[in-house]
């Protein structure tokens, strides 16, 4: 044999065992994780500490400092380093609920099923007034020529009688895999990302199209407004308000009411038998900066070149306050966690540092989020730094607590093949469909914003759209224990996978 031939056979062989070599080692490192992630998850007891025990965390709250605090330890237990806060709004107020009741008194008795609006002020006492009904307020010159002067004393029946939805419709969604095919099958993206200043000067707007009639309905000394959402019968669902400036209006006591309730009351309107009804609300306003803090933690990378690169991991911390924000987003605060955990306990010593943010304000507008972004990687609207071209990914979990189908690419075509690698040895526990759009409103907008390759996770809704998004209902009993499990053990072989590439994820060509 020529010595030439020799040499060339000999790092063939060379290569060919290394190559053996590192896909032995990554089917060793998947049995690990699987066997860490299902047989000695940790993930459904601290859902339940988290949600049943610290309860809801509305922006701005002690509820929401006091939960930060239990998880910032919780990190701490699993081996994370470097756990802090990050304060992100100095001028978020706290508001919390000391108790509150609605009933009808007249012709006869109802209790009425309700849920004050967030940032809703205290009413007098116990306050009872008759009820109007106000069907539109947009055009504000007809409301005030048709309801001056007709107001004092009374409580406010907003809006139309709600649109029907049974409770024998199915209530519980997962991705077909004819859905799942098309959203591999569709070539180019859809929806449009705007840039995250004009998006942000947009939702400031749109966040308070109703402060004129709000203030309106105060003056003309109206006692309260009772309102509802076309929702699944029975449900309570407080719609938005997004007064959370200490500089802010503070509404007057606003309640959501069940459908059924308000579709009483508004036919007994029309009836001409207008309703008497009696509320009392006691809530807090506070000033309280130090509520208003991103959790952050990492484990620190251990090579050499690669250390200084990035991982990122994130899931809002916020919830809304009329339930225990389980679905959204509790469940994935704790699967980011059991994901790194996972990797500690099967002695997975990472390349690159693995860093994970649990935002708070994203509820308001991806304040959190955004106030990191700009901390680290240069203002809104400006080429960002050096710093944000270290990160590798961004990933982050925020569509309810469903299992992962696949991936949101975020219009990045070039990332299909690292998100083909990561999910074809997985294909028992995620199909890893791979969909080239954006999937919308959630923080990983806000990295995308510094062209950062991120990406939301496509998960199964289960009831986040019929039941828990922003409801009285979201609670850990729509938590599916074993999707938390496998969603855990995909987020740390995704990691794995990431980590042991050569090369960052491919940014974005614009």
């Amino acid at each position: 044999m020529k010595l030439k031939t020799s040499i060339v056979l000999f790092l063939f062989i060379g290569l060919s065992i290394n190559s053996y070599s590192q896909v032995t080692s990554a089917k060793n490192i998947l049995s690990e994780i699987r066997n860490a992630g299902f047989k000695n998850s940790e993930a459904m007891y601290r859902i339940s500490t988290f949600t049943d025990i610290y309860g809801q965390r509305l922006t701005g709250s002690r509820e929401y400092y006091k939960a930060a605090n239990w998880i910032s330890d919780e990190m701490k237990k699993v081996g994370l380093e470097n756990v802090h806060f990050e304060n992100y709004c100095s001028n978020c107020r706290g508001w919390s609920i000391q108790s509150f009741n609605v009933e009808m008194i007249a012709p006869n008795y109802m209790h009425i099923s309700a849920y004050p609006l967030a940032m809703s002020k205290s009413t007098n006492g116990i306050v009872s007034g008759e009820i109007i009904s106000i069907e539109r307020f947009s055009d504000m010159t007809k409301v005030q020529k048709e309801w001056s002067g007709k107001l004092k004393g009374k409580i406010i029946l907003l809006g139309k009688e709600p649109k029907k939805k049974s409770l024998l419709d199915t209530i519980e969604f997962r991705y077909s895999d004819k859905k799942l095919k098309q959203l591999e099958q569709q070539v180019t993206a859809k929806v449009k990302t705007a840039l995250l200043p004009e998006l942000f000067d947009k939702w400031e707007i749109e966040d308070k199209i109703n402060e004129p009639f709000l203030r309106f309905l105060e003056t003309e000394g109206a006692l309260a407004i009772l309102n509802t959402e076309s929702t699944y019968l029975g449900i309570l669902h407080p719609k938005e308000i997004y007064y959370y400036k200490d500089s802010d209006l503070k509404p007057l006591p606003y309640f959501t009411i069940m459908p059924e309730h308000f579709g009483r009351l508004y036919r007994m309107a029309k009836l001409n038998t207008p309703a008497t009804v009696r509320i009392n609300l006691q809530t807090e306003f506070y000033n309280e900066p130090e509520n208003n803090v991103n959790i952050i933690g990492e484990i620190t990378g251990n090579d050499a070149k690669l250390k200084s690169e990035s991982i990122l991991l994130g899931a809002h911390f916020d919830s809304w306050h009329a339930a225990t924000g389980a679905t959204d987003n509790g469940a994935n605060c704790i699967v980011l966690i059991e994901a790194l955990r996972i990797l500690k306990q099967i002695g997975y010593t990472p390349k690159r540092t693995i860093k994970i943010g649990l935002w708070g304000g994203e509820e308001q507008a991806f304040l959190g989020s955004a106030a990191y972004a700009k901390k680290h990687f240069g203002a809104l609207g400006e080429k960002p730094n050096t710093a944000s071209t270290k990160v590798s990914a961004y990933l982050n979990l925020d569509n309810g607590a469903g299992l992962i189908r696949g991936i949101h690419l975020q219009n990045n075509e070039l990332a299909r093949p690292v998100f083909e690698e990561i999910f074809a040895p997985i294909s028992n526990i995620s199909e890893g469909a791979i969909h080239i759009d954006n999937t919308l409103s959630t923080d990983h907008e806000t990295f995308d914003h510094y062209n950062i390759p991120s990406f939301q996770f496509i998960q199964d809704a289960l009831a986040y759209n019929t039941a828990t998004h922003h409801t009285n209902l979201d609670f850990l009993e729509y938590v599916h224990e074993d999707d938390v499990m496998k969603n855990a053990a995909i987020l740390a072989w995704t990691i794995y996978v990431l980590d042991n590439r050569k090369e960052k994820i491919p940014r974005k060509q614009k």
